[in-house]
């Protein structure tokens, strides 16, 4: 063969072994995109210690979680409850890293995903719970669209009711509805008797609210009374209203996350039940109120249609008068809203429930900052209070100086701090009763 010839030859044939070698890498890459099924989604959780304000200056110890940061190894966000909201996309593959940095042990439990028996968050049967400075890593994939939730799944009875819980969003590949916006609405309780308890074997503030409290023994569930009844963590005024626009269509994922039976009901509207528990309902229920048992989740898609402000609020009685309510509102209606208004000492109130849990902490610093917030408070409602009744407002102001005066001296401070909390209630019931005579 000539020269020439064989050059040729051997051009042409590398040419197609790199044809051939080219194709074969790419049918590989294919199937490795296909078994990846989507991207990865990667979260890192931790959960701590907090203070969970319910309304402002009402605190309860509790457990949250929060986004943590591994390349600091250090929180990315402070914990909270209810949980940050983990969103993915259907079909991405998804990895929950858990940090924990709690004294008890925890797993996450993904309610409503098909997961996998190692990724199932059960206790000493999938997993062993995962300790104080440990990490455990879940791992799936995001099936089907849906509204799901994350909790604790050690003592069900105690760790979810203490805010490890969290909403679980996977959003749907193609828009199923046209909507204007979206709320979620995760529904739970309190006791606050179980803060007493936690609180005190961990050696931690127990909170303003469960402060007074009194515990016979241990704290035993089968007699748990709920106190506080939240939507997002907080309770009535307190819970943001959702605005909406008048003809704007909204979905309001509903998930119960606590313990107990709510009714749903909207006042002025109705709502089409379109899924339940992550899954589409063929022929969606046109409804005005509706009951949600512990674990379930509903999506519901609401027609604003009957411009005003509107109650929302669990049915059931007590649970709504123990803060489980909320209002809607309609753009045009902004300004006459006056739930959400609040006594200009619910400010005061906030600072005052930190200086308590700086004191239990020996905080001194923090304490003299609180301080100063509260007296910056008071006198920013001396045009509205001391016109008709300065001398209240006059022993308010002196007892905080009193407790300004007293931080070097923690057996005469605690003194001082009651006596501030009494004049700050009395004012709250003077600035409440509407009479300023």
């Amino acid at each position: 063969m000539k020269k020439g010839s064989i050059i040729l030859f051997i051009s042409v044939f590398f040419c197609l072994a790199s044809i051939v070698v080219f194709a074969f890498n790419a049918k590989h890459e294919a199937a490795s995109a296909q078994t990846t099924k989507g991207g990865t989604k990667v979260f890192h959780l931790y959960a701590a210690d907090m203070e969970q304000e319910v309304s402002k200056g009402t605190t309860l110890y509790s457990w949250g979680f929060g986004l943590w940061d591994p390349k600091k190894n250090a929180p990315a966000s402070p914990p909270s409850v209810p949980g940050p909201e983990i969103r993915v996309k259907e079909g991405d593959h998804v990895k929950v890293v858990f940090h924990n940095q709690q004294k008890e042990v925890h797993t996450i439990h993904f309610h409503g995903i098909d997961n996998s028996f190692a990724g199932d968050g059960t206790p000493e049967m999938s997993q062993h719970p995962t300790l104080k400075g440990d990490s455990f890593t879940y791992e799936f994939d995001a099936k089907h669209a849906g509204t799901y939730f994350y909790h604790c799944h050690v003592e069900p009875d105690r760790h979810p009711e203490m805010g490890l819980y969290g909403a679980f969003i996977v959003e749907p590949k193609q828009t199923k509805y046209k909507t204007d916006g979206e709320f979620t609405l995760l529904l739970s309780e309190r006791d606050p008797l179980l803060s007493l308890a936690e609180g005190t074997e961990a050696h931690q503030y127990v909170g303003t609210a469960a402060e007074h409290l009194h515990l016979e023994g241990e704290y035993d569930t089968t007699e748990r009374k709920a106190k506080y009844y939240t939507i997002n963590g907080k309770v009535d005024p307190e819970i943001p209203p959702l605005h909406v626009k008048e003809g704007g269509t909204y979905l309001i994922r509903l998930i119960n996350a606590g313990s107990e039976v709510h009714t749903f009901h909207t006042h002025g509207h109705h709502f089409k039940v379109v899924a339940s528990d992550g899954r589409d309902i063929s022929h969606p229920m046109t409804k005005d109120s509706i009951t949600i048992g512990p674990g379930e989740k509903y999506d519901l898609l609401l027609k604003a249609d009957n411009p005003g402000i509107w109650p929302i609020h669990c049915h059931m009685g007590p649970h709504t008068t123990h803060g489980m309510h909320m209002m809607m509102v309609y753009d045009q209606y902004h300004e006459k809203i006056n739930h959400v208004s609040m006594s200009p000492v619910s400010d005061v109130k906030h600072h005052l429930a930190l200086l308590k849990q700086y004191q239990f902490e020996k905080n001194y610093d923090s304490m003299k900052l609180e301080t100063n917030e509260i007296i910056k408070g008071i006198q920013g409602f001396y045009s509205i209070a001391a016109s008709e009744h300065f001398e209240e407002w006059t022993a308010l102001d002196n007892a905080a100086a009193v407790v300004s005066k007293q931080l070097n001296s923690p057996a005469a401070m605690e003194k001082a701090i009651n006596d501030l909390e009494q004049k700050i209630n009395a004012m709250e019931q003077i600035l409440q009763s509407g009479d300023m005579s």
